[in-house]
């Protein structure tokens, strides 16, 4: 799979006419569904650009407020920037996503200086700061609390005393790169010698050690390196020659297979600088400040999977089943609140199915005649107010493209439950009727909805949205003209609860959410997945493909009066535990886990030697994170 150039006019340039030089190595990371790219012109102004939801290009760029060597990293849905200043004090910024969509100044990194950039990783929500001084190695970790909101105007973290890395050496050269690779910190550093090798380091969280590793790089390092992991896999970029050498030819080194392979180049381009290396969906992406005079940043990216996240239903055959397959998904798919308790995702609609989600969970109320997405009461998008017509246009443009007429490859299921119990059913069912009634054909003529109370094969389903209905009907229509899968009779916070619809459709369920006895962030996870994974198995060991099988890894607890941590966030993603001070994996990750380790081995392979498993809907709050998970494409992976 080759390298290919994005931006400017696929030139491979991050900003056209000239507007995009970086005179250093720049900073680049994934957060919230879009790749940020911060870099040092010629003249030392900085400045940062953020690729867009509809082309994915980068758009213009933007002023940062703090000249200096900049790094990036993504701790769990919150953008930090470290920025070495030409004194060699480092300075942190956070963006503040929620109140002022600005870079908002942390203070100063305490009695770390550099004279080179650093390297900045998120691992156990901390940040992990490691940077070269003549010659020798230190880190430092920045701490927050996860009781308090992670924001700019309520940081609540402090910078560690830096620590040396290893006494022992005391001639690294170049930029260092620090990484999370199944679930261990590594850092890599080049050392000052003709070989240029590069040296590696494990972490040891109990002990706060650091260990050494073999050497990983068959060839030399210039100037240093860069590293970025996905699941399973880690990839290292350097530039292959050395300092001597003015070709500086880029390469990366994949790890894949337990072990180091042979690096590769990327098209033929070279840096002045070490490239840097970020995934976002399923595609590694590398930008770099060319080898010319004018050091313009290009970028290029590969795919990592043999499917497209934002198309992989196109591969699996028409006659499919929709109830035989494996489909991730997102709970409460729209709350993307500024409030804690009310948020469960950090990516808009349009992200979440780039990133292969194709089950969204939608709640409703009728507000001034038309319906709008609430989450308990609260609505969504304040100040403004999310519409469900909105969610939609994102809907139909996804699966026929902006002219609405692309060949159609996937469908979404779009489960449709009322918000406010209260109100009139019969008034809510005919207010998502109409709705869906006046949602015009696509123009070729198809509809854009499979509303039958039935379940239909992917191609009768490709290019619509499937309508699962969890509110009730109108009782004065008869159950074959009720619109969508009847699921009505939902059991509120059940392990497991069964749904025969109306026409004999039966569907499994488990959405046991709710913790209200006191209990520590490690046993609700504990307990959850546990559920989680029950409903799994009756997927897999189940031999009749019209069942359909709904299960969630959401959760939530009340920290103030029945335990510790319950926010959905932290126990998607994990946390410290408060009562035993130990790093408590979140569901996110105890599930992928769950799909590579165990899951295996409790399916038979097919005649092709493909080890499919329908495991129904799975699904998850905050799927993209953390950072280096691939749970999306693990589940999808179930499928081929």
């Amino acid at each position: 799979m080759s390298w290919i150039p994005h931006g400017a006019s696929n030139s491979g340039l991050v900003q056209a006419n000239k507007l995009g030089q970086s005179r250093t190595v720049p900073a680049v990371a994934t957060y919230r569904g879009r790749i940020w790219c911060l870099w040092a012109d010629l003249e030392g102004n900085s400045w940062y650009s953020v690729t867009g939801d509809e082309d994915g290009e980068f758009g213009p760029r933007i002023a940062f407020p703090q000249p200096g060597l900049p790094v990036l990293s993504n701790l769990n849905g919150h953008l930090h920037a470290i920025i070495a200043l030409d004194s060699g004090h480092m300075v942190h910024f956070l963006y503040d996503e929620e109140d002022q969509q600005a870079w908002v100044c942390l203070g100063p990194v305490p009695d770390a200086i550099t004279h080179s950039s650093p390297c900045l990783v998120a691992f156990h929500n901390k940040l992990f700061l490691s940077y070269r001084k003549a010659g020798e190695l230190y880190y430092a970790i920045w701490i927050n609390s996860t009781s308090s909101p992670n924001s700019a105007s309520n940081p609540a973290g402090t910078w560690s005393s830096p620590i040396k890395v290893t006494p022992d050496v005391n001639n690294f050269d170049g930029i260092p790169a620090i990484f999370v690779l199944r679930g261990t910190l590594h850092l890599l550093c080049g050392v000052s010698s003709e070989a240029h090798d590069i040296m590696c380091y494990r972490f040891d969280y109990i002990s706060s050690t650091w260990s050494s590793c073999d050497d990983i790089s068959e060839g030399r390092a210039a100037r240093g390196v860069s590293a970025t992991s996905y699941g399973d896999k880690a990839f290292l970029g350097f530039i292959e020659n050395g300092p001597e050498d003015e070709t500086h030819a880029i390469c990366v080194a994949p790890f894949t297979n337990d072990k180091w392979q042979p690096h590769e180049t990327i098209s033929g381009q070279t840096a002045a600088d070490p490239p840097q290396l970020t995934v976002l969906n399923g595609r590694i992406h590398c930008i770099f400040n060319e080898n010319t005079p004018t050091k313009d940043l290009r970028w290029y990216s590969r795919p990592l999977l043999s499917y497209s996240l934002s198309s992989w239903m196109s591969t699996i055959p028409s006659s499919t089943p929709i109830s035989a397959l494996t489909i991730p998904g997102t709970h409460d798919s729209c709350a993307r609140s500024n409030i804690p308790f009310v948020r469960t995702q950090y990516l808009s609609i349009p992200q979440q199915l780039r990133l292969g989600i194709r089950f969204l969970d939608l709640r409703l109320r009728i507000h001034a005649g038309s319906l709008y997405c609430y989450h308990g009461g609260i609505p969504l998008d304040l100040p403004r107010r999310l519409s469900l017509d909105s969610v939609l246009t994102s809907i139909w443009t996804f699966l026929r493209g902006p002219s609405l007429s692309d060949t159609a490859t996937e469908t979404i299921l779009v489960s449709i439950n009322n918000d406010d119990p209260s109100s009139d059913p019969s008034a809510f069912y005919q207010a998502v009727s109409a709705a869906i009634s006046s949602t015009p054909p696509y123009p070729d003529g198809t509809s854009r909805w499979y509303t039958s109370p039935s379940t239909p094969t992917l191609s009768t389903a490709r290019g619509k949205a499937i309508l699962l209905r969890r509110y009730p009907s109108d009782p004065t229509i008869p159950p074959q003209h009720r619109q969508g899968l009847d699921l009505s009779p939902w059991v509120a916070n059940s392990p497991l609860f069964t749904i025969t619809t109306p026409l004999g459709t039966k569907v499994l369920l488990q959405d046991k959410w709710k913790f209200s006895d006191r209990i520590a962030l490690a046993d609700l996870i504990a307990s959850k997945s546990s559920f989680v994974r029950e409903l799994m198995l009756r997927a897999v060991s189940s031999s009749d493909s019209s069942e359909w099988y709904i299960n969630f890894c959401s959760a939530v607890g009340d920290p103030v009066e029945h335990g510790e941590v319950a926010e959905a966030k932290w126990i998607a993603v994990g946390a410290h535990s408060d009562w035993i001070g130990k790093w408590v994996s979140g569901m996110n990750s105890v599930t992928r886990e769950f799909l590579v380790e165990a899951l295996p081995g409790l399916v038979s392979q097919d005649d092709d030697g493909q080890q499919k498993a329908r495991l129904g809907i799975v699904n998850l709050d905050y799927p993209e994170l953390p950072e280096d998970n691939d749970v999306v494409a693990r589940l999808i992976e179930m499928n081929f």
